[in-house]
Parts: structure tokens; C-alpha cells; sequence
């Protein structure tokens, strides 16, 4: 869901989607190793807590980066799994309405050529491809995150999250490559995560220039639409 004004996202409960991140990643424990965050949310747990009185990185969806070839193995699946936690699959991504609030959870994949389509992973979970996921399951930091499911409880995860480098590419692709819709909620994100990462903006810069060395398949776009917007 994508609001075009920061004032839309503040009036929305934005302790929700943590709250389904965390509910997420503890029920999908078997998926831990296909699974990285990626997205909005992502950009929360990569940048500095914001300023008072000025909009952080706000979402409303978990985004997730997974493993073209994924499986459960002896475990239920993901349709099934999230199914018992109010999660409904809706033949794109997985629904929930709570407290009034439509909740979604969005797969990613890489199949290593296509820019757009999609993919079945998982006992036939249809899943869009965007170029770039591939370096966000392989480049990651691990991150505490702390706070309440949505059942409730009270817990710690240790939350893998993709870094810098391919989460700018990924959202310069979101903003400007081929499927790129010119939000500027993806301009507010960029920037925002560029001069709020925790490690510093020399720190962010040099993570994604390491993106073309390292082969990310996201940076033809992401550069072009640097160049362009």
C-alpha cells in the first residue's frame, strides 16, 4: 500500500507492519535461510532513529527477498504457515485486516535474467522477479528488532536485512526501472536512507558503488535512473 503524502502514513498505524514482521520471521523459522528483508521497512532498521517532528522511513508492507528455490521440505509451507496466522494469499501476496488496517506481506525472487514476471516458488506461490534480490539474500546484516506480534507477545528476533548497497538499488529500481512508478515516497526513501545509515553517508555511497563490482544485476537501472531523475 503507497499513500502519496507523509501526513496519510502518519494518521495509519505504522507499529503495525513490525508487528507483522515479527510474526513473520518467528513462524517462518524454517525459512530463515531463503529469507531476507528487504524494502520500506528495511530502510527503518538500516538508518538512525529519526529527528523529532520529521517522517522516518514509514511503510505499511513487509517486503521479502526469497530464494527462487525455497522449499519446506518436511515443514508446512509458507501459504500454509502464514495461513494459520490470519495471513491470506491472494494469488500476488499475503492479506491481513487488522485493528482496520490491510497488512500485506510481498515475495520477491531473482531468477538471474528476466527485469519483470514472475515465478513459482514453494508449492505455487506466484512471485514477482525484480532484478537485485539475489545480492539482497547474499548481502545482509543482522539486526535485533524488538517488539510485540501481532498476537501479542512480546519478542526478540534476530532479523536479517539486506544492506545498503542493494537496498538502494532495489528502490532506485522501484522508482525508476522498467516497472518504476515515480513515487516519491522511493525519492524519500532513497535520500533518506543514503544520509540516515547508521554507518554513515560515506559508508552508504561506498556500499552501493561496491553493487557493480560485485555483479548486481539492479545497478544497470539503478544508474540510468540516477542519471535520468
Amino acid at each position: 500500500m503507497k499513500f502519496d503524502t507523509f501526513d496519510k502514513y502518519l494518521a495509519a498505524d505504522t507499529t503495525l507492519p513490525p508487528q507483522a514482521l515479527l510474526t513473520a520471521w518467528d513462524c517462518l523459522a524454517a525459512y530463515r535461510d531463503d529469507l531476507v528483508l528487504v524494502g520500506g521497512l528495511a530502510i527503518r532498521y538500516l538508518t538512525k532513529p529519526p529527528v523529532a517532528g520529521q517522517p522516518g522511513a514509514l511503510t505499511l508492507d513487509v517486503d521479502f527477498a526469497i530464494s527462487i528455490g525455497a522449499g519446506h521440505g518436511m515443514y508446512s509451507n509458507i501459504r500454509e504457515t502464514l495461513s494459520g496466522h490470519g495471513f491470506k494469499w491472494t494469488g500476488e501476496r499475503f492479506v491481513r485486516i487488522y485493528a482496520g488496517l490491510i497488512l500485506h506481506i510481498d515475495l520477491l525472487t531473482d531468477n538471474g535474467y528476466a527485469d519483470t514476471g514472475s515465478v513459482v516458488v514453494d508449492d505455487g506461490l506466484n512471485v514477482s522477479v525484480l532484478p537485485g534480490i539475489d545480492r539482497a539474500l547474499g548481502c545482509w546484516r543482522e539486526v535485533s528488532v524488538t517488539g510485540e506480534t501481532l498476537l501479542g507477545v512480546t519478542q526478540t528476533q534476530q532479523v536479517k536485512v539486506a544492506e545498503v548497497g542493494p537496498i538502494l538499488a532495489l528502490k532506485l529500481n522501484a522508482f525508476g526501472g522498467p516497472t518504476g512508478r515515480k513515487a516519491g515516497k522511493d525519492a524519500h526513501d532513497i535520500f533518506y536512507l543514503v544520509t540516515n545509515y547508521v554507518d554513515g553517508v560515506d559508508a552508504a555511497v561506498a556500499g552501493f558503488q561496491q553493487e557493480k563490482s560485485a555483479g548486481n544485476r539492479a545497478m544497470r537501472h539503478a544508474l540510468r535512473c540516477l542519471e535520468e531523475y
